[in-house]
């Protein structure tokens, strides 16, 4: 076969001038020039060779054996809705959950707010009652009598299942709560003075071992597993407290021991009780917070263990100390935040003193 001559080459490949590769390609009776019949037979070839019909037809699935993902439903707006809502609905159950199981903060906070909730309401309720009915100020004083009667003892059963640092402000406002909260409420509060039921020797004994790092045989030759008294943050037991030195003799001491958790929901309970005042009885807000300047410092025995100290020394100072007042020592190596050991001194309860001086 004779070579081409550029014209020819030219004829045959370029696309831009002349549309020839195209029958090249794909030729056909009517387009194909006899120097490129033989090649049409090698492109129709490899075409039947590429373009070969599968020898077994794929069985198509109907639409509806097919997963979601590959095929998802069509979904009107309301149906998008509802899937929303009802997702929300699950996400919000399983978080509120997981929070009321392992968060104490949470879970303290639903429990007051549970208990606390229907008497604010009630109270909201009663003012507005009586807006709309337009009472006088004597007719309202009467229904807030009723309704202080009713709810009163519900406050006090409220506190004493929380426990912890509310049964300690409920202590002091049956002291001082005269002028700030009505009569009935502080008259139920005061059998809060009479003190909590105690918790046991187990769970005394794993908080000192692990507030001091020590064990009780260590510390202590005797511990008396009654407590002498007990209150709403902590509790005090009587002891008698290892000498260090084998010639020693040893020393009867009295340890206070702080809940655990009373510090752990400090926060949380403070945070509640400012709410709770702000929508009951705004006008008692900055006592409200006074009372968590008072008991932040009152949860850190150390700083206690410093006052004891300093009070020592003051009255040292001025002659008084120990000839007509004796302040207990302080245990300095059991002296943790929460627990504070001191020396045992015989007397009367100061309750009992003041009760003796008045008698006179």
């Amino acid at each position: 076969m004779p070579p081409r001559s550029r014209q020819q080459s030219a004829e045959l490949y370029d696309v831009r001038s002349h549309n020839t590769f195209y029958p090249m390609l794909f030729p056909t009776k009517k387009n194909t020039p006899r120097r490129l019949q033989s090649s049409s037979h090698l492109v129709d070839k490899i075409n039947r060779i590429m373009c070969k019909p599968a020898a077994h037809k794929p069985k198509l699935l109907p639409a509806f054996m097919l997963p979601s993902f590959i095929t998802p439903p069509i979904m009107s707006p309301k149906r998008k809705i509802l899937i929303v809502f009802l997702a929300s609905i699950l996400l919000g159950t399983i978080t509120f959950t997981t929070l009321y199981t392992f968060h104490r903060g949470f879970r303290r906070t639903i429990q007051f707010w549970r208990g606390m909730a229907p008497l604010i309401a009630q109270y909201k309720y009663l003012n507005f009652k009586a807006k709309m009915d337009q009472c006088s100020p004597d007719e309202l004083e009467e229904r807030l009598n009723v309704y202080r009667a009713t709810t009163a003892p519900k406050l006090v059963d409220l506190i004493l299942r929380l426990g912890g640092i509310y049964i300690k402000i409920g202590q002091v406002m049956s002291t001082i709560g005269q002028g700030l909260l009505p009569q009935q409420y502080v008259d139920a509060l005061k059998p809060l003075q009479n003190g909590v039921p105690p918790r046991g020797y187990d769970e005394i004994s794993r908080i000192i071992e692990k507030s001091t790092g020590k064990k009780m045989d260590d510390l202590f030759v005797d511990f008396q597993k009654k407590p002498i008294g007990s209150a709403s943050v902590a509790q005090v037991h009587k002891a008698t407290l290892r000498p260090k030195n084998d010639g020693d003799k040893p020393i009867p001491i009295v340890i206070k021991v702080q809940y655990p958790e009373v510090a752990e929901l400090f926060d949380a309970d403070l945070s509640n009780l400012e709410i709770a005042t702000r929508l009951f009885a705004p006008e008692n807000m900055e006592v409200t917070k006074s009372l968590r300047k008072r008991h932040e410092n009152e949860l850190d025995f150390r700083l206690e263990a410093d006052n004891l100290r300093e009070c020592t020394r003051d009255m040292q100072q001025y002659g008084v100390e120990p000839s007509l007042v004796r302040i207990p020592r302080v245990v300095d190596d059991i002296c943790t935040q929460h627990v504070l050991a001191m020396e045992y001194l015989e007397g009367v309860s100061l309750s009992d003193a003041i009760k003796d001086e008045q008698d006179r």
